[in-house]
């Protein structure tokens, strides 16, 4: 299967060698990996701290060489069912399923040492005294020194850190070092691959890079891949699919573009928004609120129901308009866009332009909404999910 690596590789950590040998042995590698292992399924998972139920009967199947973010809220749920996966914690009801193995049930579950998963935390856990070559190659006891050291190094290429191999961790920077961890938890050819928050600790100008290598490197592997995180755009940049987690529950699991465009709940909405849900009331079709009537968007609720609304700010646009109780708080810059504040009788929107707005702080404006980018819900949606 080594062989299989030798026409493409990853040049300098930016990218992949773009020859058409190159390109050839990527997919053909990739895809044999892949059929090479079954897909993680975890089905009707739920998991109590005491009298605190933190997953409630979560079910998830992710195929070989596919990328699933687990998103949502600190207590949401997401780390424990990471945990479930690789058994560090055990299983109270439910099931895992890991390619190779016998399924996971309460009271007989494979014990993780014989799992094969390959976990990346926050906390990059690199070994200080140890070499990068040496942290990638400790994750492959059953390898020979030579065929250990040959294979890690094949590893830290592929994450673009070769050049890096004789160095210590405390000379690379923090990108670096989840660069690391992720070419140690990769080097055993892992049945599923883990990441729990594993970007947050990286600087922000780094973030974007360290996630599109890690997303080629990841998909390369063939491995299943779940990844924990609480960040919208993260999520939205590294997965095939997103599973948004609330109070415990999948509220919804779709690829980011479906997530995008048709968030299914209130919450899942706000997330990807980025702004505040402002009341409505469903009047002839449209919907009333504080900035104007809004029409022409989908509502699937009764006349004269209360609902909430929340708008994508890129779907509004902003026109004068003298005695409009709408009023302009905030105007800033935001590297080739502008966002826009406006408030009526105590609520909020955010509007995201292209061009320079005309209205300034303290003017009143009218705003006008793109339908496609409007969701409504009904007033108690966030609580019934």
């Amino acid at each position: 299967m080594r062989g299989m690596r030798k026409p493409w590789r990853l040049v300098t950590g930016l990218g992949l060698d773009m020859s058409t040998d190159s390109k050839e042995g990527k997919v053909k590698a990739t895809a044999e990996k892949a059929l090479s292992r079954d897909p993680v399924r975890i089905e009707d998972v739920s998991y109590s701290f005491g009298q605190n139920r933190v997953l409630d009967h979560v079910s998830l199947t992710v195929a070989p060489g596919e990328i699933v973010c687990l998103l949502g809220a600190s207590g949401s749920g997401k780390s424990t069912l990471l945990r479930i996966i690789a058994g560090l914690l055990p299983l109270q009801e439910g099931s895992v399923r890991i390619s190779g193995l016998a399924p996971a049930v309460p009271g007989h579950e494979p014990p993780p040492e014989v799992r094969n998963c390959g976990f990346v935390f926050q906390d990059h856990v690199l070994f200080p005294h140890l070499t990068v070559v040496d942290n990638v190659a400790f994750g492959l006891p059953g390898f020979a020194s030579q065929a250990r050291t040959s294979r890690a190094l094949d590893q830290l290429r592929e994450v673009g850190l070769a050049d890096h191999a004789n160095r210590f961790p405390d000379t690379l920077s923090g990108g670096e070092q989840q660069r690391v961890a992720i070419a140690r938890a990769l080097a055993p050819e892992p049945s599923v691959m883990l990441l729990d928050e594993a970007f947050a600790n990286v600087d922000s100008a780094l973030r974007r890079n360290l996630r599109e290598d890690a997303r080629l490197a990841l998909r390369a592997s063939g491995a299943p891949c779940i990844v924990v995180t609480h960040d919208p755009e993260e999520a939205m940049e590294l997965a095939d699919r997103i599973a948004v987690l609330q109070d415990g529950r999948i509220v919804q699991d779709a690829p980011p573009e479906a997530i995008w465009r048709t968030p299914k709940t209130q919450f899942v909405a706000s997330l990807f928004c980025g702004t505040d849900p402002i009341a409505g009331r469903v009047i002839n079709g449209g919907v009333e609120t504080v900035f104007g009537s809004m029409r022409g968007v989908h509502v699937d609720l009764r006349n004269d129901q209360k609902c909430v609304v929340i708008a994508h700010p890129e779907s509004l646009s902003l026109q004068a308009s003298s005695g409009s109780n709408v009023h302009v708080t905030d105007v800033r810059f935001r590297g080739g866009r502008y966002l826009v504040i406006v408030e009526a009788d105590g609520e909020r929107l955010r509007v995201i332009s292209e061009t320079r707005p005309t209205a300034s702080i303290g003017d009143s404006v009218s705003v006008t909404a793109e339908a496609d980018g409007i969701y409504v819900y009904p007033l108690d949606d966030n609580e019934s999910h």
